[in-house]
């Protein structure tokens, strides 16, 4: 299933991603970027259907070896989740922009990379992590 990745885009267009090696590259970009930036990068994955949007975002830092990720779609929103209870905010950056999460939704970079493998490969939100609700419904904690 192909997905538009929204990640600090020179010409303000979306890259496609058609499958695995796509979301690769994508990652590897991400965790290079991650060890050089003060803040770590955040992609924002989608794609619209006859039933709705689905909207993902991802998060990396390398540097800590941990990430996140969030999963919309038309029946509500979630967001990864550690199982602890800190939700002092954890900063990320999408596309020049601060973004903030709690610090349980944060696994470690190996559960998330997992997870938007998942994704890619289903179109659903994935099973391999814990997902807790959004305070919310039907909106995301993230941009």
């Amino acid at each position: 299933m192909a997905l538009e990745a929204w990640y600090d885009s020179e010409d303000d267009e979306p890259t496609l991603i058609q499958g695995s090696a796509d979301l690769d590259v994508l990652l590897d970009r991400m965790v290079a970027d991650g060890r050089g930036f003060d803040v770590p990068p955040l992609a924002e994955l989608s794609r619209q259907s006859p039933d709705g949007w689905l909207v993902a975002h991802v998060g990396l830092d390398p540097r800590r070896g941990t990430g996140f990720m969030t999963y919309a779609d038309p029946v509500g929103s979630v967001t990864s989740c550690n199982g602890g209870t800190d939700r002092e905010p954890v900063d990320y950056d999408y596309m020049g922009h601060q973004r903030q999460i709690p610090a349980n939704a944060e696994l470690p970079l190996a559960d998330i990379c997992e997870a938007v493998h998942e994704l890619v490969a289903t179109g659903g939100r994935p099973s391999c992590i814990a997902w807790q609700e959004d305070a919310e419904p039907g909106r995301s904690s993230t941009p």
